[in-house]
């Protein structure tokens, strides 16, 4: 027999129950909905875990640093992911799903729960009042007949509701466009204010934020439907690539296992509903380039001093290089999804992360961060319109030509080739993976568009300028909150339309 635990609750029912007396008659309405497990206490469009919240001024340019209210299962406002990870407690026992008979007429009521046929538990009778007139029952996975019976002035009332119970398990991996870089939850604070300046964030080594657009996807797909909850496993970081983040550990930011191996343990042998991935850019040294075209007079004709680029002879060279290797690294990251094992770069056999049936994989396309609201390639800072261009046709382009005129300072073209294609060329071609799905809407809403939103475009701008000048530095060239909204809600369709949501 299945372990089923039904919990009273206290609520006021939109319709309030009566009693027999009152109405005169018996009568059972029932109803059943999944209590979410992506919560929003507040309404304002971001997760809120059970980490703890500082104790004053969560959304101020200096939070408290005392943290209040860990783990007391309770979801407060502005309150961190449990672990800085999870948006609330996976369980034995199942999921919660709350049981309503607030519309029904009568003394008494019971709630009776059957799975293939056979009664897996029947609570007991309970007085039906107005603030008492609704359950939570956990129960696993799986199709219930869930029956409603009143009872009162020595008559009945019964009603079967078919149910299946359903919780979309939502794992997030990948790097800073992951992660929420530039975006804690006080960022707010941060762009109206500026001064002095302490981010808040639901993890701090690796800067992860529940305002990330895969945070918002998860709280979107919750709110979607009240017969699917969602449960979302975050653990991207800022700063990881392939090997040092996805599959192995990210010394940088103070992590002792890989994503994979982060995200396996939280599910504790739970399989995966969907994955959300954002991988590629810092493999191909998207940081040296930006850093090189700061520094440099034709940009991609020379050689990168640090970075990924460093062992190649001119820039140009090195990107083409690393996105060469890039669909190897992709399909590595696929034998970990789905399968039984794997083995990490450092030679580890470790299990691999479980998926149900229906699962899939949604790695993102990067956005556009190079052009003005006008459309044209940005002018911005010491990089000139030139760098900009080529930074979009050759690695951000899932269309990239094959060979790329890059116009010298001193006049003139030098063809660059583009055989090994962009970064989101090969993001795109991984929907030849079985069970993966790119997302091409994370693209393409600020990169097939004829205003551009890149780091020059304004208050068209998705992305943060540069910021080393106003104390967060690491901002600098990534989603800012529009942005962000942006890219979630992408995310959020690709997902709808992959799923049961």
């Amino acid at each position: 027999m299945a372990f089923i635990a039904f919990v009273a609750i206290a609520a006021l029912p939109l319709v309030a129950a009566q009693s027999a007396d009152a109405a005169g008659s018996i009568r059972a309405v029932g109803a059943w909905s999944m209590v979410p497990q992506a919560k929003d206490a507040d309404g304002d469009g971001f997760i809120d875990g059970d980490g703890g919240v500082p104790r004053r001024g969560a959304l101020s340019l200096q939070p408290s640093a005392t943290f209040v209210g860990v783990g007391n299962r309770i979801a407060q406002p502005n309150e961190r992911l449990i672990g800085g990870t999870t948006s609330w407690y996976l369980s034995d026992r199942g999921f919660p799903v709350s049981l309503n008979a607030c519309k029904s007429l009568g003394d008494r009521f019971r709630w009776t729960v059957r799975t293939a046929g056979s009664v897996v538990s029947r609570a007991p009778w309970k007085p039906l009042n107005p603030k008492a007139c609704r359950q939570t029952v956990f129960l696993p996975e799986a199709d219930y007949q869930l029956t409603l019976e009143v009872a009162g002035q020595g008559r009945r009332s019964r009603v079967a509701i078919p149910a299946t119970v359903s919780n979309l398990l939502v794992v997030a991996l990948g790097d800073s466009y992951a992660s929420g870089e530039g975006n804690p939850r006080n960022v707010l604070a941060w762009m109206e204010q500026g001064g002095t300046f302490t981010p808040y964030w639901d993890d701090n080594s690796c800067r992860r934020s529940t305002r990330a657009a895969p945070a918002q996807a998860a709280l979107a797909l919750e709110q979607a439907s009240a017969s699917t909850s969602v449960t979302l496993v975050f653990v991207a970081c800022s700063g990881a690539t392939v090997n040092s983040g996805i599959l192995g550990a990210q010394a940088g930011a103070q992590q002792s296992a890989s994503q994979l191996e982060q995200a396996t343990a939280i599910l504790g042998g739970r399989a995966a509903d969907l994955v959300l991935l954002s991988i590629g850019g810092n493999d191909v040294g998207f940081t040296t380039v930006l850093t090189t075209c700061a520094l440099s007079t034709n940009c991609p004709t020379v050689h990168a001093t640090s970075g990924p680029l460093s062992g190649y002879g001119t820039v140009q060279d090195g990107v083409q290089g690393q996105t060469a290797a890039l669909a190897g690294s992709l399909d590595r990251i696929a034998a970990c999804i789905g399968t039984a094992s794997c083995t990490l770069p450092d030679g580890r056999t470790v299990p691999g992360l479980a998926l149900s049936p229906t699962a899939r994989v949604l790695p993102t396309l990067y956005p556009d961060i190079t052009r003005a609201s006008d459309g044209q390639p940005c002018s911005y800072l010491t990089i000139p319109q030139r760098d900009f261009a080529w930074a979009r046709e050759t690695i951000l382009n899932p269309a990239p030509p094959a060979n790329y005129a890059y116009p010298l300072a001193r006049g003139g073209t030098v063809a660059l080739s583009v055989a090994s294609g962009s970064l989101n060329q090969q993001i795109a071609a991984s929907a030849r993976i079985p069970g993966w799905s790119p997302v091409s809407g994370t693209w393409s809403a600020s990169g097939d568009t004829p205003g551009g939103h890149g780091v020059c475009a304004g208050t068209d701008a998705w992305v943060f300028p540069f910021t080393g000048l106003s104390g967060f530095t690491s901002a600098s060239f990534h989603p800012n909150p529009a942005g962000q909204v942006v890219l979630g809600r992408a995310i959020t369709a690709a997902a709808t339309a992959v799923t049961a949501v």
